[in-house]
């Protein structure tokens, strides 16, 4: 491979390259940029060009299982435009020497001031008198870099946080306070959930703990509980659900129409500065592959 290029950068859907992010690309491949909008067929023209694949930048829908990774031979280096790495099959990726780089924290300022948005609009805005978030208890399931963006600010409007995550028991003096998932859920006015990709963290009966009118904000990539769990527990209470496009990309129909469910058609971590923080990254990883 020659140190200043691959011989064909490839692109997936899930990247959604602005111009100047294509521009920045066309240098680094030795062959035209392909963008397929899908994984194509191996008999066609598409198909084997895309076949000489060095280097594929995908998003965190893009699928790359084993299957669709065999189909390119030469691929020596997968960019994701994701933190997630669920979708790639990380063992065969391993085995075939292929070169596997998520990106981190581009779209944690827009998922927390999501949330944030989303505790002020149900608290001030949900009819009669506004009410205020000050004494209130959030409760935060997971507690990544992302919780702890909304801790500190739900901290700083008064409110009270608790936090459960698995093997984390300890609490420093400047964040919030750990809980057991069970006290947790039972006593919180609010919840968002922060929890690992693809990942069911509760059950139904988990669920049936919390109070009837809390909000929850699920802003996971993909629901943190059984889609049927939380079919059966909506249906049965009357406090809102709120969730992102990343949580509800395979969300039913018939779960959306639930009274309560509230699908936002927008990604939270997506904003102007996000795709720029993202886009450099993706970038600087792909550089970084080159010289390596």
């Amino acid at each position: 491979m020659p140190t200043s290029m691959f011989r064909q950068v490839s692109l997936l859907p899930g990247v959604w390259p602005s111009p100047g992010l294509l521009d920045a690309l066309r240098p680094l491949s030795e062959r035209p940029l392909l963008q397929p909008g899908e994984w194509p067929s191996p008999e066609s023209d598409l198909g084997k060009s895309f076949a000489r694949t060095d280097a594929l930048l995908a998003g965190w829908k893009d699928p790359l299982d084993a299957d669709h990774l065999r189909r390119l031979p030469d691929l020596r280096y997968v960019g994701l435009r994701a933190t997630s790495t669920d979708r790639i099959d990380l063992d065969h990726a391993r085995r075939e020497g292929i070169t596997v780089s998520p990106i981190y924290g581009y779209g944690d300022i827009g998922t927390v001031e999501f949330v944030i948005e989303q505790l002020l609009v149900h608290t001030r805005h949900n009819g009669g008198v506004p009410g205020e978030l000050a004494g209130r208890r959030l409760g935060l399931v997971g507690y990544g870099p992302v919780a702890r963006g909304v801790g500190k600010a739900a901290t700083a409007l008064g409110m009270d946080v608790l936090f459960h995550t698995p093997g984390h028991r300890a609490t420093e003096a400047d964040e919030p306070r750990w809980a057991p998932l069970a006290e947790l859920l039972g006593s919180a006015d609010c919840l968002s959930f922060h929890s690992p990709a693809y990942r069911h963290v509760v059950t139904l009966q988990d669920l049936r703990r919390v109070p009837d009118a809390c909000l929850v904000i699920l802003t996971t990539l993909g629901l943190p509980m059984a889609e049927t769990d939380l079919r059966t527990w909506q249906a049965g209470r009357s406090g809102p659900v709120v969730l992102d496009s990343c949580a509800a990309h395979a969300v039913g129909e018939s779960t959306r129409r639930l009274p309560g469910i509230d699908v936002h058609d927008l990604y939270a971590a997506r904003t102007t500065a996000s795709v720029q923080r993202a886009e450099a990254q993706l970038l600087d990883n792909l550089v970084a592959a080159l010289r390596s």
